[in-house]
């Protein structure tokens, strides 16, 4: 069975949806956050894939959204480390 062909699991789908959300809040509690229109896609794509009950797509979703916060905390950071280098 491949992994689209799973079915839903709801309890597993929070338990994701919650280990996400704290990473990326602890990202965020550096004081960066990833832009508006960034996380708006985010939620976006998590709720279409919650509704299909898509598990392989709720999983890319949950990827994605930790991977734009990384993102945006590496970013910063460079700034921080160009202007703390300059």
């Amino acid at each position: 069975m491949s992994a689209s062909e799973e079915r839903w699991n709801e309890p597993e789908s929070i338990l994701l949806l919650q280990r996400a959300a704290k990473l990326v809040a602890g990202i965020e509690a550096t004081g960066v956050r990833m832009p508006q229109g960034e996380r708006e896609l985010c939620h976006a794509r998590l709720v279409a894939a919650h509704d299909a009950r898509d598990r392989a797509a709720y999983r890319a979703a949950l990827e994605g959204y930790e991977d734009r916060a990384r993102k945006a905390y590496r970013k910063a950071k460079g700034r921080r480390e160009k202007r703390e280098g300059s």
